[in-house]
């Protein structure tokens, strides 16, 4: 217990290291480039509004198409006002303390509805998988039809896109076939790979129907084209011209950025992220790191206000209380 709990401290400190290297890159980078900073001095407030306007339709497509997954998943009906409360305090929770919203929603939705961790697990791995890999298939198709020389640096987008669209899809389909051959004789890694190819099992069994893809795809599209929308939008605050396949390179890396967390809410990845495409898309480091932070302090306001409405606040103080639950119940399982 002791050595898993000096295991997590440094795995804490070790994201933290990241970060602060990351946000010390961008401090040399903008002291050296200090002209850059003028494109912060063009923000426009009048069009923040149709970008509020704009989070909130995200909030609200998000938050239907994952209730929907967790019903196919679990099998199980969720009051559509029910969900969205606990959609929005758990993405309020994931600001303050990195998964704790995850882990307040699995706790939530056993209690109230007695679906299962693994279910939740399966329901969350399904949601990021399908929504990863739609935003690849589009941004490739929009790109194959607007600009199929368009490049990403030395490479061509058409072709990066294709690549980590692949491995999106291929992946858990090759894991569920090795874990179906594995088999271990300890108790504890053999639960876990139970558990791992459960929700493996669950993820690739969704695609076969076909009702249920058809929805999820829709809703995707509108979830890309709104982020698009906002994409520009963004960019066009500060007066800063961007194309129509820059715009969705930039939509599937922040997609992939709400998934994949390295530091806490990805402080300093993401900004460097965002600038290194700006850079290699011609539009320059500088617009990237501006409008990645714009879109973070829009974004992490807006959910703050919503979860604070919604009684964030008395959940932040409950956390190691719905945490301790979790492990507790996830051994029962």
């Amino acid at each position: 217990m002791l050595r898993a709990n000096n295991l997590k401290k440094y795995k804490e400190i070790f994201r933290w290291l990241i970060a602060v290297a990351c946000i010390l890159y961008l401090v040399i980078f903008f002291y050296k480039n200090r002209d850059s900073l003028q494109i912060a001095f063009k923000l426009d407030f009048k069009i923040v509004l149709y970008v509020i306007i704009l989070q909130f339709i995200a909030h609200l497509l998000t938050n239907i198409r994952f209730q929907l997954i967790i019903q196919k998943c679990s099998s199980i009906k969720l009051k559509f006002f029910y969900w969205i409360r606990l959609y929005f305090l758990g993405r309020f929770l994931n600001l303050v303390f990195p998964q704790s919203g995850n882990l307040y929603r699995s706790v939530k939705l056993k209690k109230d509805f007695g679906i299962s961790y693994t279910n939740y697990i399966s329901s969350f791995a399904s949601f990021a998988w399908m929504d990863t890999f739609i935003n690849f298939f589009i941004a490739f198709i929009v790109i194959i039809i607007m600009n199929p020389a368009y490049k990403l640096g030395p490479f061509y987008a058409c072709a990066v896109l294709i690549v980590f669209g692949l491995t999106i899809l291929i992946v858990p389909i090759l894991a569920e076939l090795i874990f179906r051959k594995l088999k271990f004789k300890n108790k504890k890694i053999n639960w876990l790979h139970s558990k791992l190819h459960e929700v493996l099992l669950v993820l690739i069994s969704n695609l076969k129907d076909p009702v249920f893809m058809s929805k999820i795809t829709i809703l995707g599209l509108a979830i890309f084209i709104r982020t698009s929308l906002a994409f520009y939008v963004y960019f066009s605050i500060f007066e800063i011209n961007i194309t129509l396949p820059a715009v969705v390179l930039f939509t599937s890396l922040y997609k992939l950025t709400t998934f994949i967390i390295i530091t806490p809410a990805n402080i300093g990845i993401q900004e460097v992220a965002y600038g290194f495409l700006s850079e290699q898309t011609q539009i320059g480091m500088a617009s990237g790191v501006i409008v990645s932070a714009t879109v973070r302090v829009i974004s992490n306001t807006f959910l703050i206000i919503i979860g604070l409405t919604l009684g964030g606040l008395d959940l932040v103080k409950k956390r190691k209380e719905f945490a301790e639950n979790t492990e507790n119940e996830k051994l029962k399982e």
